[in-house]
């Protein structure tokens, strides 16, 4: 069987074992232009599981649209204007009405980024805008806990606010499942603290891509939007080309599941069983080894690869093991810059063990949280599989703490068939940044 893995902006061709059972992620491109207006405007007119917008508001009513940030492809500024349309309909006044930017612990953008992402109409309109920022505790309120002891330590201007409307998308996710929902509150307007303890779920054999069911990591966040009082989602779905498919209207967590399937039915190929070797092929997202383990694949073996099997990562990494910068997806630790994984990175090529990492974690000697949480995942993949890393940019001695180095993908297969014998079970992502496409083993 011939697979093409994408490596940096090219492929990298391989022929499986036909002997070998093969599953393969596939993405979903749509071959119809979905109209977002018509389609947001029917899911408006019929949510899911809540009463309508215009019976949720009246004149006077104070309203937060907590919108996904620049990290996220979202249409937010082909959104925001018809649900303002609406509540300006109704009888809101502009002044009733606040946009809050939900970053997380992202990097804070720039106005000029904020104003790319929501629209520069919306953003020059005279309703206001606020980005959230995790570290200002002038502006968050600690309003209890969740029952897993999550600080629900939230925006106070969405707190505020009478209805809090979350917009953003449903795709794919390494830890929560699926992002969307929930997810616009715990991360998007927590403290750093909150978000910290959050992602330390991620430990979890449940917290995994695709799995909503017993994932402490979805059900920490649904709780914190409950005791939030989030009234309503608004979540869209699109394509691998970022094009619309489909948007949820309703109940923060009836309409998550709604686009949940849908999501399913596009994007996930299901297996009843572990896998001899598993495959993961990065490109054009593959500049450097640490944006390939601790970025999108980060927790996605789980479940899938047998303990002992073999693991392939495609990756171009032109930047060797890791480059800091301050671009793209960027978190902060706790002084408000960009956070810096050197050390982090040091601790695993010198061979850390899961125990000190998270002993390292749970003392704060880590730029945030999550980072933690992502070496000990790797530290204890290390430990439980054998590693291939596919790149011509490396040198071996580079990658030795990891696993071992193969050339080209076709190398690499055939070591780990030799390892694994010619009927190896084999799970194939063939481009996991590119594509949405994921394997979920239902187990």
């Amino acid at each position: 069987m011939e697979v093409y893995l994408r490596y940096g902006n090219a492929f990298q061709k391989v022929d499986l074992p036909s002997s070998s059972r093969v599953y393969i992620a596939k993405g979903f491109i749509s071959k119809r232009q979905v109209n977002l207006e018509e389609t947001l405007s029917n899911s408006l007119d019929e949510p899911v599981g809540t009463d309508s917008l215009e019976k949720m508001v009246s004149p006077g009513s104070r309203v937060a649209l907590i919108v996904d940030d620049t990290t996220r492809p979202t249409p937010i500024k082909s959104l925001l204007p018809l649900v303002i349309a609406r509540l300006l309909k109704r009888g809101l006044s502009k002044d009733d009405i606040s946009i809050i930017m939900a970053t997380g612990a992202h990097k804070r953008p720039t106005w000029d980024e904020v104003g790319a992402k929501i629209g520069r109409l919306v953003l020059d309109s005279g309703i206001r805008v606020y980005v959230h920022d995790p570290l200002d505790k002038k502006e968050l309120k600690l309003i209890g806990f969740t029952s897993r002891g999550t600080p629900i330590w939230i925006n106070s201007k969405a707190l505020d606010a009478d209805v809090k409307i979350g917009i953003g998308l449903i795709k794919p996710h390494p830890w929560a499942g699926f992002t969307g929902g929930a997810k616009i509150i715990l991360p998007g307007i927590s403290a750093w603290e909150a978000i910290g303890k959050n992602h330390f779920l991620a430990v979890s054999e449940e917290a995994r891509i695709g799995n909503i069911e017993g994932n402490p990591v979805r059900g920490d966040m649904e709780e914190a939007a409950q005791k939030t009082e989030l009234d309503m989602i608004i979540n869209t779905i699109l394509d691998d080309r970022g094009r619309p498919i489909d948007c949820v209207v309703g109940d923060p967590i009836e309409a998550h599941r709604k686009g949940v399937e849908v999501v399913r039915t596009l994007f996930e190929t299901s297996i009843d069983e572990e896998v001899d070797v598993a495959i993961w092929a990065f490109g054009p997202g593959d500049n450097d080894l640490w944006d390939v383990i601790g970025g999108k694949f980060i927790g996605a073996h789980k479940k899938i690869l047998k303990d002992g099997g073999t693991l392939i990562l495609v990756a171009e990494c032109s930047n060797g093991i890791y480059k800091y910068n301050e671009y793209g997806l960027r978190h902060v630790d706790y002084s408000g810059r960009v956070a810096d994984y050197s050390r982090v990175i040091e601790m695993l090529r010198s061979g850390a063990s899961p125990d000190e990492i998270i002993s390292e974690t749970l003392r704060g000697n880590m730029p945030y949280m999550e980072v933690g949480v992502k070496a000990y995942i790797i530290s204890t993949l290390i430990r439980r599989s054998n590693i291939i890393i596919v790149s011509h940019n490396l040198r071996k001695e580079d990658v030795k703490w990891l696993g071992s180095l193969a050339r080209t993908a076709t190398e690499a297969v055939s070591q780990a068939i030799q390892l694994e014998g010619e009927d190896a079970r084999i799970a194939v992502v063939p481009e996991a940044y590119a594509s949405d496409g994921y394997i979920f083993r239902r187990a």
